[in-house]
């Protein structure tokens, strides 16, 4: 026979140096790597901060309208502007553009309400409708002022400029015009719908009313809001409209660039979701109609740009997601992308590019230091490696001596020394490992026994006062099933049956303490503290169903029958510790309790339930979970009533109970109180549900022989 290779300590020094080296080279390797994530992240949080500040700037902007809509609201109220004066409105609108520098226009629609039609539209007196307008000129420091107002069959509207200086004169008028009624007007009809009436309308980039009569190419951008406002005494005032011109949004953009380092290529730009460009770029492009809206040109948009604007990130911005971060390739070059989404506008978003290069371009250079800089390391590893293998050796024979004696089973504590600290600390590993070992042949739960090790513990008798969330389950009608099938069939089963569900109940915390036939009890919160256990333990049972589901279903069942589960679950304090005899401890937990979660299991076979639990665990765990009270009983042993809840499935945010749950509780509590009869019609309906036609039943029970000394508990004298 060939014999086997045995490597000296020598040769398996070696090849641990040849291994370090590698593992050295392989840190190395994810150091450079995670120096280059480490570089990205910081560009991201960078991309990140400069998208909130322009975004910060760029809603400020915008809120400016909203709050002139708010002043000049008060003013209405307060009286300082009579609304149906126009020379009052006139002046206050005038104030508001003085005000602000910012506001481009500002125009108060009027007329008498009448109330709405039934699809929410106002109606309006023709006759009492008009319409004052303040437009912040072309001119520094003129605004033009129009009136539009009734006159016949129609409307007549007259504008004039008025010239800023110590103080504001009437402007001088123009002839008198013909024009549309301003009250037909969708900003109007809008603002003032029963639907929108009193709040602040946001609109998107239109062109600026002061520009009606230039072509477009010549027109300028703004966005406006609208509110229906109202006068002191709370009638209807009119819908005041109040414009932001488009190049303070440019400018908000602008600030951030030139504020940066020169060569500094970050691109900065406002957009939307459909990925077209609305501000950025010093305001260099042609603005057009898109669709329903006006955006910059395709044409005008820069390539880098342009390509970041097709990235299908953008389209899944929204307030609930407002930050999203992606890179693209063009023209040889990657690109890093952010972009913020802006709450308060039309789902604009703030884009920041730049090219990967300009974070990583010195990384190269440091990557060849750390190189040179690592073979020397290498070779001084080398050196002193040598040098301490001998005392290695010396050493080493107190770790042979060691496991000589665990593979003969001789796990006695023992009191070795050496001077090399990893020496010293294989020592102690073994001394844990034996301590492990000794513990393993008296404990069962995998996770004492790990704690048992890591401390370097062995058992002892006694135990402490604990609280617990305590789980039993049993199979319906198992005695049936064990009649009908083979030892090692039934066997074969249970295993895949208790496989399932000790996977699914370790996997949320649990310690299995015992299998007891064809049950399963289980607590949390012991041997380690578990926060929320009662949480733990009302998933661990609604999983352990779906996975039981799911193990039926599959092939690995085969034809064998599916084993009905039921679960009680309680929260209480009992005595957690090591019991039995001295050779032979059993790590359980013992108290009245824990005898209460069996009978609470128990109840399932009269409820026709599948999970009940007690009062403390739906009280613990009625945020997550959803629960029907399902009774007050007193169990077998006990003298005071509990109340028991059925727990159902998990609590989905806006899910309604179901209607049947509502139900049966309103039966419920008129059955507690001893109004048999009324709580048997809320019943009448719900046949298909198990714990209705019990409650049913004992309702005509009590109907026809009524209890004496009612007090809305039942009562189980067996178990």
């Amino acid at each position: 026979m060939t014999a086997k290779i045995r490597p000296t300590l020598r040769q398996v020094f070696y090849f641990s140096l040849l291994g370090l080296l590698l593992g050295l080279a392989l840190f190395l390797y994810f150091v450079l790597k995670g120096s280059e994530q480490t570089i990205l992240q910081s560009s991201d949080r960078y991309r990140d901060l400069a998208s909130r500040e322009v975004g910060y700037r760029v809603t400020t902007y915008l809120n400016e309208a909203p709050r002139a809509v708010a002043d000049f609201e008060q003013q209405v109220k307060y009286g300082l502007v009579d609304a149906k004066k126009a020379d009052s409105v006139e002046q206050g609108l005038v104030s508001l553009l003085l005000a602000n520098e910012n506001i481009s226009e500002a125009t108060l629609t009027y007329a008498a309400s009448r109330g709405f039609t039934k699809d929410g539209d106002i109606l309006t007196d023709p006759a009492s409708a008009g319409q004052v307008a303040v437009l912040r000129s072309t001119t520094a420091g003129e605004f033009v002022c129009k009136r539009t107002w009734p006159h016949g069959t129609g409307f007549v509207s007259q504008s004039g400029v008025v010239t800023q200086g110590p103080s504001v004169s009437a402007p001088a008028m123009t002839q008198v015009v013909s024009a549309m009624n301003p009250t037909t007007h969708l900003t109007f009809q809008t603002a003032a719908s029963k639907d929108f009436y009193g709040q602040v309308i946001e609109t998107d980039l239109h062109w600026s009313q002061l520009d009606e009569m230039l072509p477009k190419e010549q027109r300028r951008v703004e966005v406006s809001v609208q509110k229906a406002i109202e006068d002191s005494p709370g009638h209807f005032a009119g819908v005041l409209r109040v414009g932001l011109m488009k190049t303070q949004i440019e400018g908000a953009v602008q600030q951030h660039i030139t504020s940066r380092d020169e060569g500094d290529p970050h691109l900065i730009f406002i957009c939307d979701n459909e990925g077209r460009l609305i501000a950025g770029f010093g305001g260099r492009g042609r603005v057009v109609v898109s669709g329903d809206d006006l955006r910059v040109a395709p044409a005008d948009v820069p390539p880098v740009a342009a390509r970041a604007l097709q990235e299908p990130a953008l389209k899944g911005l929204d307030r609930d997601r407002p930050l999203a971060a992606t890179s693209f390739q063009l023209g040889g070059k990657v690109y890093l992308c952010t972009f913020r989404y802006l709450p308060r506008t039309q789902d604009w978003i703030v884009a920041i590019v730049v090219p990967r290069d300009f974070y990583l371009g010195t990384l190269l250079q440091i990557r060849r230091q750390v190189l040179w800089a690592s073979l020397g390391l290498c070779l001084a590893i080398i050196l002193v490696g040598f040098m301490i293998i001998r005392s290695v050796v010396r050493s080493h024979s107190l770790i042979l001596g060691e496991t000589a004696r665990m593979k003969e089973f001789e796990f006695s504590p023992a009191h070795n020394f050496s001077g090399l600290r990893d020496i010293a600390e294989v020592l102690g590993g073994l001394e844990k490992a034996k301590t492990a070992m000794r513990a393993m042949s008296k404990y069962v739960p995998v996770n004492l026994v790990r704690q048992l090790y890591h401390k370097g513990e062995e058992p002892a008798l006694g135990g402490k006062s604990c609280e617990l969330s305590v789980l039993f389950t049993d199979i319906k009608d198992f005695t049936s099933f064990a009649e009908a099938m083979t030892p090692d069939g039934l066997a074969e089963t249970l295993g895949r049956y208790f496989q399932v569900m000790a996977e699914t109940i370790q996997g949320e915390k649990g310690t299995i303490d015992k299998y007891i036939g064809d049950a399963v009890m289980t607590f949390w919160n012991a041997p380690e503290v578990v926060p929320g256990h009662e949480i733990l333990a009302c998933r661990a049972a609604l999983r352990c169903r779906e996975a039981l589901q799911k193990l039926y279903e599959s092939p690995a069942w085969g034809s064998a029958p599916r084993f009905e589960t039921r679960f009680g679950l309680h929260r209480c304090v009992a005595l957690v510790g090591h019991f039995g005899a001295s050779d032979r401890l059993n790590y359980t937990a013992l108290g009245d309790g824990i005898n209460l979660t069996s009978r609470l299991e128990g109840l399932n076979k009269y409820y026709g339930t599948h999970i009940i639990v007690s009062e403390s665990i739906q009280a613990a765990a009625r945020g997550a979970f959803e629960f029907r009270r399902l009774d007050r009983v007193t169990v077998k042993g006990k003298t005071e009533g509990i109340v028991i809840y059925e727990l159902l499935s998990e609590r989905m945010e806006g899910r309604p109970r179901p209607a049947s749950i509502e139900r049966y509780e309103q039966a419920l509590a008129l059955f507690q109180r001893g109004n048999f009869a009324a709580a048997m019609q809320w019943l009448e309906s719900q046949n298909e549900d198990a714990p209705s036609r019990v409650l049913a039943g004992r309702c005509r029970e009590f109907v026809t022989h009524p209890p004496e000394n009612w007090n809305g508990t039942n009562v189980f004298d067996s178990k």
